[in-house]
């Protein structure tokens, strides 16, 4: 059975002086500007079709109505970051035609399909990351026009540039200030670590090494023991601590521990105990409520206990030692944290989903061993899990001391970003998102 729970964090007035503002830079993308100008002819703000010229007072016309409507296609941006003020703009007609009178007494009026001629322009980006399509130029070179009549493709080309720069004051209004991105890097190493793995690692660091578990009670084989902590070089008996070790995707933690010894009397014991404890922190993409991709932060922690016996008996007259059997029993517990960061009328907040499994225990014997049920007699499960439930690197006390603070100190972070980057314009947060590259890009508005 799993246990599930979730809360929203929101902003709070809480501050923590040790870590320093991120900074961010203005973003765009080809995929960006594609969407804003879909959404805008979705709503009307930017039209499906090009018109431009009259054929009874120049006797040229691109559009009309009926099959002389000039539909465009989607519109096509490619942008690229190593050309930051340059964007290259598609633009593709499914249909149409010029429209032009018969040169015979201009009374017929001809026509010329335009269905599936494409121009390339070139497009400013500025420095707030908007569309400037103020001076957008056609590169000939790069389009597609079908057409041997030169003062058509002239007359075209004209048509459909003044056209799209009509346009350029609404565009550059939907597309500037509106998206601005942090770096993975950075976020991670400003804000993660600090409020997140050196956290944890305090609390690791205060739960008893197991190592000194056995200690009064066996003898321990230094030859047959292991003590393997990750980010260190540690032995049975230098003390070292198992670290937080960086990784591709965050950090991770692993402290294991195998004691070997012998218990001797009538009945000899080869006995092994161990104890194998692992935490993940992890930055990843994960759809939020909507679909839409969020900046996710995944804690996990397994537990895992291990416990071995091998029995040899005493026979009577020879006084050798005759194998008897041996038992083994396992149990394994783990819990999970996920924290999102989300949006909410503006504020930052974080929506915590905690989950913790019930324990998942194993056993079993070979030979005569004496105990029919070995798991009680080799490990206190009920036991085992109060401690899992109750130390200082349990669920509720890392949620307890992660969550909240967590959402406080980015939420501000994130509201410090947006006023830092436009501070005439008053934005704030609408929307917040992890892109492909796993840098967080946030949504402005007004």
């Amino acid at each position: 059975m799993v246990t599930t729970k979730a809360v929203f964090f929101e902003i709070g007035s809480e501050t923590i002086t040790s870590v320093q503002q991120l900074s961010a830079s203005w973003f765009t993308s080809g995929k960006f500007l594609e969407s804003t100008i879909d959404a805008m002819r979705a709503a009307g703000e930017f039209p499906n079709d090009i018109r431009y010229g009259s054929v009874e007072v120049g006797s040229l016309a691109l559009g009309g109505e009926g099959e002389d409507e000039a539909v465009l296609r989607p519109i096509e941006i490619r942008y690229d970051p190593l050309a930051p003020s340059t964007a290259h703009v598609s633009l593709t007609l499914a249909s149409g035609n010029l429209r032009f009178y018969n040169a015979y007494g201009r009374r017929d009026i001809l026509r010329q399909s335009v269905a599936g001629w494409r121009l390339e322009f070139m497009a400013a980006v500025n420095e707030y990351g908007g569309l400037a399509l103020h001076a957008a130029l056609c590169d000939v070179d790069k389009s597609h026009l079908p057409c041997d009549n030169a003062p058509l493709k002239e007359f075209f080309i004209t048509a459909v540039g003044h056209w799209l720069r009509c346009f350029a004051p609404a565009v550059l209004k939907k597309t500037a200030m509106r998206r601005a991105v942090i770096g993975r890097e950075g976020f991670l190493r400003q804000y993660v670590y600090p409020l997140v793995v050196e956290k944890l690692q305090r609390r690791f660091d205060s739960l008893p090494d197991y190592v000194t578990s056995r200690e009064g009670v066996a003898q321990i084989s230094q030859q047959d023991s292991q003590n393997e902590k990750s980010g260190v070089d540690a032995t049975l008996n230098n003390g070292a601590r198992a670290c937080f070790v960086r990784n591709c995707n965050g950090w991770t933690y692993r402290d294991h521990v195998l004691l070997s010894w012998q218990e001797a009397n009538r009945t000899l014991h080869d006995r092994e105990s161990e104890q194998d404890l692992q935490c993940t922190v992890a930055l990843g993409r994960q759809a939020g409520p909507d679909g839409v991709p969020r900046p996710t932060l995944d804690i996990t922690s397994v537990l895992g206990r291990y416990e071995w016996d091998s029995v040899k008996q005493e026979l009577p007259l020879s006084r050798q030692r005759s194998y008897m059997g041996k038992a083994w029993a396992r149990a394994t517990l783990q819990w999970s944290l996920r924290l999102q960061w989300q949006v909410e009328d503006g504020r930052v907040g974080i929506a915590a989903l905690a989950r913790k499994g019930m324990p998942a225990t194993d056993a079993g014997t070979t030979g005569i061993y004496v105990v029919s049920d070995p798991l009680p007699h080799l490990l206190n499960v009920q036991r085992i899990n109060l401690w899992w439930e109750g130390n200082a690197a349990s669920l509720s006390s890392v949620q307890q001391d992660i969550a909240g603070s967590l959402a406080t100190v980015t939420g501000d972070m994130f509201a410090a970003v947006a006023e830092g980057l436009a501070p005439e314009c008053k934005l704030v947060c609408r929307d917040l998102r992890i892109n492909e590259s796993g840098d967080i890009e946030i949504e402005l508005g007004e």
